[in-house]
């Protein structure tokens, strides 16, 4: 398996170059959703530490 494109189950949702554009840009998304969603709960287990 060489790429995305070839692969049987993945293959579907990037065989295009539009399709692959827009899951690139939703999996980018998600990636700084759990990011922030990351740094807001150590954020807050560090304030609930320290106030305790």
């Amino acid at each position: 398996m060489t790429s995305l494109d070839d692969d049987p189950i993945l293959g579907r949702f990037f065989d295009t170059p539009e399709k692959k554009a827009k899951w690139l840009a939703r999996i980018r998304i998600g990636y700084i959703l759990w990011i922030f969603f990351v740094v807001i709960g150590i954020m807050s287990l560090l304030i609930w530490y320290f106030l305790k």
